[in-house]
């Protein structure tokens, strides 16, 4: 499985990773809770590989915070900040 996901991460363009971070603060708010939702869920699953943990997705999530944290209303906010808290702490 890492030799997949490192094939992988090898073949996209990390200007476009930083683009589709960058664009996060366009989605709306439940696209946005969608997807910091399962970049969190990426984010366990690296930092739970016992063997070769990687942080690639956790900074990717303080990224995205720090992108959508002046343009959302509150309620999104509060669901993003609950996710991110939980999977923080």
């Amino acid at each position: 499985m890492a030799q997949k996901s490192e094939i992988i991460a090898n073949a996209i363009d990390p200007n476009k990773i930083d683009l589709i971070i960058q664009k996060s603060a366009n989605l709306d708010g439940d696209a946005v809770v969608d997807f910091i939702s399962n970049l969190c869920r990426v984010s366990s699953e690296e930092l739970d590989d016992e063997e070769n943990p990687r942080k690639f997705s956790l900074q990717r999530l303080v990224e995205v915070a720090d992108f959508n944290m002046d343009n959302r209303i509150r309620f999104t906010w509060n669901k993003i900040w609950s996710m991110l808290s939980d999977h923080f702490s």
